[in-house]
């Protein structure tokens, strides 16, 4: 049987014989369609998972090339917190809260680390100090330089001071 016609002409006596032709012609009709739907799919699934691999991709290599610039003005966030303390005024504040909210625009975050347990993966210990306090023992207790996140990823750690406990 060849895929355009079916190879018998139709009469009284080959009506059956005829049918049975065209039911194997559609059954493999039937296959072809299933095997071409099922060829469109995978390429349309494949086709999406890597639009959305190529979307991840673009978005990390913004967030490492926005990175070494954020590490720049981390100084800056370290100087804008030592005028808060030093001299607190409304507009020492309010700068300090705008360059907050643009850290935090890009996914910056500080690590909180004063009263948590010493993490190397996001605290450089700089020095130890004696407590009484068991409970205080291998716990940050001063922070010397604030620590900052960008997204899952420490880009600073906080250096800090940690406690250790002597009976």
């Amino acid at each position: 049987m060849d895929d355009e016609n079916i190879d018998i002409e139709l009469t009284d006596d080959n009506v059956e014989e005829y049918i049975k032709k065209l039911r194997e012609k559609l059954k493999v009709c039937q296959k072809e369609k299933s095997e071409y739907l099922d060829g469109w799919q995978r390429s349309k699934a494949d086709f999406i998972n890597a639009r959305k691999d190529d979307e991840k991709r673009y978005a990390e290599v913004a967030r490492y090339t926005t990175e070494p610039v954020i590490k720049e003005f981390l100084t800056v966030a370290d100087s804008l917190d030592m005028a808060l303390q030093h001299a607190n005024t409304e507009e020492t504040a309010q700068i300090h809260r705008q360059f907050s909210e643009v850290l935090k625009k890009y996914g910056v975050v500080a690590i909180e680390s004063v009263g948590k347990p010493f993490d190397p993966a996001f605290h450089e210990a700089l020095m130890q100090t004696e407590v009484t306090d068991e409970a205080q023992d291998h716990t940050v207790v001063a922070e010397l330089q604030k620590g900052y996140m960008m997204g899952d990823r420490v880009i600073r750690p906080s250096k800090v001071q940690v406690g250790t406990y002597k009976q």
